[in-house]
Formats: structure tokens, C-alpha cells, sequence
């Protein structure tokens, strides 16, 4: 008999039964077929403070590349943040605010096939530079920084310190290209020799300085403050008396 049982409760799981749902939705699948590449090695270089360049590998099924960016977040898609490029080269430039405020910059580029099909998953890069300005002005009040402290407390170490500071803030000045202090105007090639003066201005001071204290017989190593010499004890001081009186 339990085996005609267990029979029966097999069947009934073994045959189908139909679902009715209480509600109802459509459901659309959308399928795209292969489109093309998206554009390769897409990059961010610094040209100023106020430009940038951007380069990319073209697709080779693609006609032409749009390229759009962002300041601080992704591009969504091809109609988010702003178009810097659509054609049908490999590299462009364009003018920003000041790279040193604005933040980072994001970028997106798609490839546009012959017949006008966009391929839709793009590539994507990054960038966030520092000023170069603002940099060279750091370095400008550090060298400050470091020529006021060397004159007040006459210390070698300090002394070639602010020197060798304001010598690489020179040379940078001349071999640099700094955006804002470019040596296109006259006032700025005068300008261009202070950070020279300054340094040599600390290192004749040193030299000065080592001058007159070996004419007082001190060496530079000797610098600073004399030490406090010990004072003798009231009983010490007594005792020393007491002993000339005697002798």
C-alpha cells in the first residue's frame, strides 16, 4: 500500500502545473550588434595654466571621434558636459580656467563609424595638475623664508639653503616657460635677475660673517651663544677667601 502512496506523491510533483501571475509587465529586450572600437590611449597633458592638450588612438573602423569633458565628476554620455573636440584627427588643445582651481578634469571619447553609428561604451581619462604658477610663487616664499632666517641667525646650513633656492628659482624662471612670468616682456627679463642677487646677497654675507669672527679667533663651527660659565657656591666662594687670608 506505501508503495502506491509514494507512487501518487511523485506524480504529483513530476506533473507540470500551470502559474497564474496577479499582474502583468512588459518586458523589452533591446540587443545592439558590434558597432566598432572605441578610441585608444586617450591623455591629458599640461601645456599652460589655462590649456591643455589631449591625444588618442583613432579606431581603425571609425571616421570620426567626439571628445567631451567634465570638471569633477565622469561624462555621462555624449551629450553631458561639454564637447572640446569632434572631427576626424587624433589630438586637439583646448582653453580652460586656471588648472590649479578647477579641480580635476574628466574626459570621454567615442568613435563615429562612416554611416554616422556611434559606438557607445567611449573611453575615459583623467587629469588633475597643479599650477605651475602657484608652484613657482611657493618656491618664491619659501626662498623668502629661508633668506630672512639665514640673516637672523647667520647659520651655514640655512645660508646655503635659501642660496641654492633662490639659484633654482632662476634658472627655472629662464629655462621654464612659467605661464604669467614669461620672458616675452621686457620688465620680466629685469625682473629675472633678482632671484641671482638674492643669492649671492646670502652667500657674501656668510662670507662676511666668517670673516669677522676669524679675525676674533671664533670658527664658524663655534657660532652662537657663549655658555654660561658655573658660578661658584657661597661656601666655595668662603672657603677660597678664607684660604688666601691664611696664606
Amino acid at each position: 500500500m506505501w508503495k502506491y502512496c509514494l507512487l501518487a506523491v511523485l506524480l504529483i510533483f513530476l506533473i507540470p502545473t500551470g502559474i497564474e501571475a496577479s499582474t502583468t509587465a512588459d518586458v523589452v529586450v533591446t540587443a545592439q550588434g558590434y558597432i566598432g572600437e572605441a578610441p585608444g590611449g586617450l591623455t591629458i597633458t599640461y601645456i599652460s595654466d589655462y590649456e591643455l592638450g589631449v591625444s588618442w588612438t583613432k579606431a581603425p573602423d571609425a571616421n570620426s571621434t567626439m571628445v567631451r569633458a567634465c570638471y569633477g565628476r565622469p561624462v555621462g554620455d555624449r551629450t553631458d558636459g561639454f564637447e572640446i573636440y569632434y572631427g576626424t584627427g587624433n589630438t586637439t588643445a583646448f582653453w580652460t580656467s586656471n588648472v590649479g582651481v578647477v579641480g580635476p578634469i574628466h574626459l570621454r571619447a567615442w568613435s563615429q563609424r562612416d554611416d554616422g553609428m556611434w559606438e557607445e561604451i567611449g573611453t575615459t581619462a583623467e587629469g588633475n595638475f597643479m599650477s605651475m604658477s602657484f608652484l613657482f610663487l611657493t618656491l618664491i616664499v619659501l626662498g623668502l623664508v629661508l633668506f630672512i632666517a639665514a640673516f637672523r641667525w647667520k647659520d651655514m646650513l640655512l645660508s646655503y639653503s635659501a642660496a641654492l633656492t633662490w639659484m633654482a628659482i632662476g634658472f627655472w624662471w629662464i629655462l621654464g616657460d612659467i605661464t604669467n612670468f614669461g620672458l616675452s616682456d621686457p620688465w620680466v627679463r629685469i625682473l629675472v635677475f633678482i632671484p641671482f642677487i638674492l643669492a649671492f646677497t646670502v652667500l657674501l654675507r656668510l662670507m662676511n660673517t666668517e670673516i669677522i669672527q676669524e679675525s676674533q679667533g671664533q670658527k664658524w663651527t663655534e657660532w652662537g651663544s657663549t655658555p654660561q660659565r658655573e658660578t661658584p657656591s657661597r661656601r666655595e666662594s668662603y672657603r677660597k677667601a678664607l684660604r688666601k687670608r691664611i696664606g
